[in-house]
Order: C-alpha cells, then structure tokens, then sequence
C-alpha cells in the first residue's frame, strides 16, 4: 500500500522543488534567511496519510470535483460511458459489443450480413447511441453532448436531462430505422440534434430559460445537417451519415423543446 509524505511549512518566501519516488511525493522547500542571506531548512511537520484521502482521512467527496462536472454530473456521466464503450469497441475491434448494441441483431459470414428481428431486446432501442466508428467521431459527439447537455441540466436537474436522453435516443434510433430499414448504424449525434432541438425551441418560446450557445453553434450544426442530407460525405468517402437519427433527433427535441416551454411543470420545473 503506497502512501504519500507531505512536508509543510509557514507560508513564507519560498522556493519549492517537488522530488517524486514511486512510492512516496515529498515536497522539499527552504526559505531564504533574511539576515544571513543563506538557506536554511526549516523546521517542518510530516503528515502521513494513505494515497486518496484527505488529511481527515476521509475519501475525497464529490465537492472536490471540477466546478463544471458538478454543475452537470448527469451529462459527464453519458460522455464517461460513450467514451468507455468506444474505448471497449473500436481499439479492441470487438464485435460482439455492435452485434449486441445495433438496433437490430445481425450475423456477418463470407462478407454477407444477415438481419434479424428485434425481439424482446429492448435495450437496442438506446444503444446504437453508444457505439462509434472513429476517433474523431467519437470526440466531436462527445464536445456537442456536453455543449448542449450540461446546458439543459443547469436548468431541468440531472434526473431530467437522463429522462430527455432515453426519450430522445430512442426516437432518433427508430427514425433512423425507418429511414434506411435495417443497417447498421450508430453515434451519439441524434441525441446531440435533440438536445439542440430542447434548446432551439425552449429559448424561442421563453428566452434565456436554458441558456443558449451562440446563434453560430446552431448555424453549424444545421448546415452539417444538410451536408449530410445532401450526400457530401459519401461523395468524398467520408463515409456514410445516419441522416434519419439527425433529423428524428432533431424533431424530437424540438417536440420535447415545445413541451417545455407549454408545461415545465412536467419535469418539476416553473
């Protein structure tokens, strides 16, 4: 069991070096003697305490997270568990997870893929949200998850913005659905339109209720719809773009946007 030996001083004129060993992170400092102008050690008071708790010898609290994750815990969690799962999926090449986490169950063999039925496996109704297919499709998802949901968590509480996560993801997974049939296909994005969706509608209806990102971040994102829509990305070999999950995504959360707005009080809100 490692600990850590902390040595500490009056606060003074101080000169500090920090010396790490494997085991122990021992701060050495001297304070420049006014009268001689020498250094000299001065005497100090060691504290030994396990390595992670305080100097009560508590476990650190969720107070001593960042100010930002503890204003929006519910939306670092949903980019901790996408970032999780990508790491589980796309490093690792482990294909049971998408056979598992599609909306529908596939077999792939000899270069051909067999659909089949859906089921009783109700989870395949979120879980495609989970599921990427590159680094760079992995981190944009996540910067626009945290953009736009930690916004809407400062105002509808962790427990809301959950609910909105559900609801939302499974919308735009089904309007994927109908929009191709069944494919294989997943990303955070449909709920990332949602939650814009939340946003747009909510602030045109009561301004300022949710605190909206520049009118330019909605500018962005509507025209990467279109270029989407519009087939850019296939025609340069980008690859293909789930338009149906963006725009089911996208009229949810305008949907759920005007619930809001008429009625908070649904989600305990004024």
């Amino acid at each position: 069991m490692s600990s850590r030996v902390t040595i500490s001083i009056p606060p003074s004129r101080v000169m500090a070096k920090s010396l790490s060993l494997p085991c122990l992170a021992i701060r050495c400092v001297s304070v420049k003697n006014r009268v001689s102008s020498r250094y000299c050690i001065l005497p100090a008071t060691v504290f030994m305490r396990p390595a992670g708790t305080n100097f009560a010898g508590q476990m650190p609290s969720f107070s001593s997270a960042p100010p930002a994750i503890q204003r929006a815990p519910a939306t670092f969690l949903l980019v901790a568990v996408t970032v999780g799962c990508f790491l589980l999926f796309y490093p690792l090449q482990w294909m049971g997870m998408l056979q598992q986490f599609n909306f529908v169950p596939f077999r792939a063999a000899g270069g051909y893929v067999a659909f089949g039925e859906m089921g009783t496996e109700w989870w395949r109704l979120i879980t495609p949200t989970l599921i990427h297919f590159g680094w760079l499709h992995m981190v944009f998802n996540c910067l626009w998850l945290w953009e736009f949901g930690q916004r809407i968590e400062h105002r509808l509480g962790s427990a809301n913005v959950l609910a909105l996560y559900g609801v939302t993801a499974m919308g735009s997974n089904y309007c994927q659905y109908l929009w191709e049939g069944p494919s294989i296909f997943g990303g955070m994005s449909g709920v990332v339109y949602a939650f814009m969706g939340v946003i747009l509608v909510s602030h045109w209806r009561r301004p300022g209720w949710i605190l909206p990102p520049p009118m330019a971040v909605f500018a962005f994102m509507l025209i990467w719809l279109l270029i989407g829509m519009a087939g850019s990305m296939e025609f340069i070999g980008a690859g293909a773009v789930a338009n149906g999950a963006h725009v089911g995504g996208l009229l949810t959360g305008c949907l759920l946007g005007m619930l809001l707005s008429i009625a908070p009080h649904i989600f305990g809100r004024r």
